[in-house]
Order: structure tokens, then sequence, then C-alpha cells
């Protein structure tokens, strides 16, 4: 299907196999396409996932908007720039030419397969692209500034909200993959040294979920989401942020008051000259 869908745009895409993977790109982007699939190829596994098995994966690179929409059928929002078929180990990229934005957004998918390989079945939205973002590297101060800001602004934090946001336009997923991160990241943290290994263990098992986390936490669904908030309050809240750049302002602030009271000891100082009777 995504053949046919690549043919009835028109034009002929070349399809280029390297090592496991083959990439199928419109000529204009071949070269792209190539280092790309290289880049995959020889891609490490991911950090908790452990080794994975050589299987093939596809990609394709779409060259303009219509035919990404086209190729994932459009049920994607407007924003993207990338989908995952795990099912089928088929990556679409909306290739723009910019090698380290293809190739950070085709790391992020290659995520996605790795995690559905690893676990056999769908997770939460905000499991998947938490763990995707994890996964990629995406996350980082700069990050966790950003969200500090939305989380002032009164972003939600729950996560059936969570999984709406993903879906919603390009500021509230903004926030949402924020927040999602933060959740994977907590629960890697709580993995200790082995990461999220032993929850992967559970939910490759597990019949939900719920369960995975009860077996490997002993905690509920529930208890995870309100646990969760109060990290996100303490270590990415309004208060964090403050924490994080209230330094840089405390410093400007006492310069200031410093250069005022200067400022106003020489203007006292020439007040009073003038004010001296002349000889």
């Amino acid at each position: 299907m995504l053949v046919a869908a690549l043919v009835w745009q028109g034009g002929l895409p070349i399809a280029t196999r390297v090592g496991r993977v083959t990439v199928v790109a419109w000529p204009a982007q071949a070269a792209l396409g190539t280092a790309l699939a290289d880049a995959a190829d020889r891609a490490p596994p991911f950090p908790d996932l452990g080794p994975a098995p050589p299987l093939p994966i596809r990609l394709i690179l779409a060259p303009d908007r219509a035919r990404f929409d086209s190729i994932t059928r459009g049920r994607l929002p407007g924003w993207s720039a990338g989908a995952a078929f795990p099912e089928t180990g088929t990556i679409v990229l909306l290739a723009d030419a910019r090698v380290d934005r293809d190739l950070a957004a085709m790391r992020h998918e290659l995520a996605h397969v790795a995690l559905r390989r690893r676990i056999g079945r769908r997770a939460p939205l905000w499991f998947e692209e938490g763990f995707a973002a994890v996964a990629a590297g995406e996350w980082d101060r700069l990050d966790a500034l950003r969200l500090d800001w939305q989380l002032a602004r009164g972003v939600s934090m729950d996560l059936d909200s969570l999984d709406q946001a993903l879906r919603g336009d390009a500021s509230d997923a903004g926030a949402a993959y924020g927040l999602a991160t933060t959740a994977v990241l907590l629960l890697r943290r709580w993995g200790g040294a082995a990461g999220l290994r032993p929850f992967l263990d559970h939910l490759a098992t597990a019949p939900t979920f719920e369960q995975a986390l009860r077996d490997t936490y002993h905690i509920t669904g529930g208890d995870f989401e309100q646990r969760w908030q109060r990290d996100v309050a303490s270590r990415y809240g309004w208060l964090g942020w403050a924490q994080s750049v209230g330094a840089f302002w405390a410093v400007l602030a006492v310069l200031l008051i410093v250069l005022v009271r200067l400022r106003r000891g020489r203007d006292a100082a020439r007040k009073a000259a003038l004010d001296l009777p002349s000889p």
C-alpha cells in the first residue's frame, strides 16, 4: 500500500538497500536517503532495550508535505515530520535535506520500532512518545526550562490529557512531549542501575500496562500519576524554573542596585561641589 501511494503521487522513487535498511527516496534526495540508511543500519542499541535482532527496516523519505500526508494516509497532525509503523518496520520522514534534523527524527522513529519489537504490543501514547524522546537523547536542560515555562502558564498534568495533547496542535503537543518525557524519566530513575529494563520485561508479558506497573514498581496507575505530578512540580515547576534562572536575575539585580547607588553617590558629590561657595 505504501509503494502504491508513492507511485500514485507521480515520479519514480528509488529503492536502495544499505545493510538491513531499505531506503525509498525520490532522485533529488537519493544521497540523503543513503546517508540516513547507513546511519540507521549502524545505529547502536538504545538504552534499556539491550541488543536487538537485526530485523529489516524500510525508510521512506517524503520530499514534501503532500506526499508525506499521502503515504501516512493523513492520520498525523500537520506539524508532524516523522512516522513509524512498527508492525512492518517502516519509517516515513518528511525530509528537508538538513541532515542533523533528519537524523534526530529518524532516531526518534527508530526508537518507536525498537520499543514495539521489544515489548510486542502497544503501550499508552505518552509512554511510547516519552520513551522515544529519552532513547533518542532528545531531553536536555533547555527542554526542562521550556517545560518550566509551560507549567508556569498552567499546562494540565494528567496522563489522559497527555495522550490527547500529543494528537493536538503544535503548542499543546510541545508541552505534552516534555511532560511525557518526564514521566518516562521517573520510571527510569526508579529502576536504578537497571533503568527501564525490568519494567519493559514485565510490559512484554503482563496482560496490561497497569499490571506491568504493579509487577515492577508495586504501585497502581493512579499512584504513579500522583507521584509523577509531585515529581514534575518539584523538579520542573515554577519554583524549579525560578531556581534555574533565578541566580542570573539575582546577580543582575545586585549589579543594578550597586550601579544605582554608585550613580547616586556621584550625583550627591557633584551636588555638594556645586553648593560650595566660591573662594
